[in-house]
């Protein structure tokens, strides 16, 4: 059975819907799935962001997965019993709830927000977020 490993960021929008379908895409030890600490809005799908999403959409399209139906999900306490490890892919900017910052099993990959960012800087994030899960899958086989 795979290990379940929830990545987090502010508005799983990007880092964590990227680190999610890269890590089911590249591993054989684990499944995941993500959520955001702070959520603008309903549970929507990437699709329905556009423009905002359009450079993340694009550079996992170059990769072949399409993300773009994938739903936002909000992180909630009940979460982080589900999952034997909890990934946070935030930068020094993302404030983190309070029942987060006490949970067990987190690792934090500082990572960059793409909100904003040009198509190439996304890609760089998404690059970034791809090297920390095949370093992942390669550590922990050791």
């Amino acid at each position: 059975m795979k290990e379940k490993i929830l990545f987090v960021c502010r508005g799983n929008v990007g880092r964590s819907q990227m680190a999610e379908a890269l890590l089911n895409r590249h591993s054989k030890k684990y499944t995941a799935s993500s959520a955001g600490t702070k959520l603008s809005g309903p549970e929507q799908t990437l699709e329905s962001l556009l423009p905002k999403t359009e450079h993340v959409l694009a550079v996992m399209k170059e990769e072949g997965i399409d993300i773009s139906k994938k739903k936002r999900k909000v992180l909630t306490r009940e979460m982080l019993e589900k999952f034997r490890r909890i990934i946070l892919t935030i930068d020094e900017n993302d404030p983190l709830p309070d029942f987060l910052e006490k949970a067990k099993h987190i690792e934090v990959w500082e990572t960059e927000d793409p909100k904003g960012k040009n198509r190439e800087k996304t890609r760089e994030i998404k690059e970034h977020i791809k090297r920390k899960i095949l370093e992942l899958e390669k550590r922990d086989t050791l």
